[in-house]
């Protein structure tokens, strides 16, 4: 934030002295630091009580979101690359949230499987 400060200051120094800071800030601005500011609350909730590899999912997930809704109302027809690294997101969440598979005990060969004997006598 400072560098920012300092930047507007040696830039438009004239002009925040004299029309304030808030020149020239529209609805579209407000909307856009609006949002920044709700995903950064929504991203420190989640790593709060989430972990860091489900923020990067849900960061891929929202890309890959963001994706279909411009290729429906803005005209974006994603290149081959983005549908490759689209496609490698969703299947790193599907093997993610795969439950882990114990592995079976082999028994080795020539051994029996071990009986209990309940001891019926008291």
């Amino acid at each position: 934030m400072i560098i920012a400060f300092l930047t507007v200051y040696v830039q438009d120094r004239e002009t925040v002295a004299s029309k304030g800071f808030f020149v020239g800030y529209s609805r579209t601005v407000w909307t856009v630091i609006v949002v920044q500011a709700v995903g950064g609350l929504i991203v420190a909730v989640v790593v709060k009580y989430a972990d860091n590899v489900l923020k990067t999912f849900a960061s891929s997930f929202g890309i890959v979101i963001s994706c279909i809704v411009s290729a429906i109302f803005f005209d974006f027809r994603p290149n081959l690359a983005f549908l490759c690294g689209a496609f490698f997101v969703v299947m790193s969440t599907v093997l993610y949230s795969k439950p882990d598979r114990k592995p079976r005990k082999r028994l080795k060969k020539g051994s029996t499987l071990p009986v209990t004997v309940k001891n019926t006598s008291r």
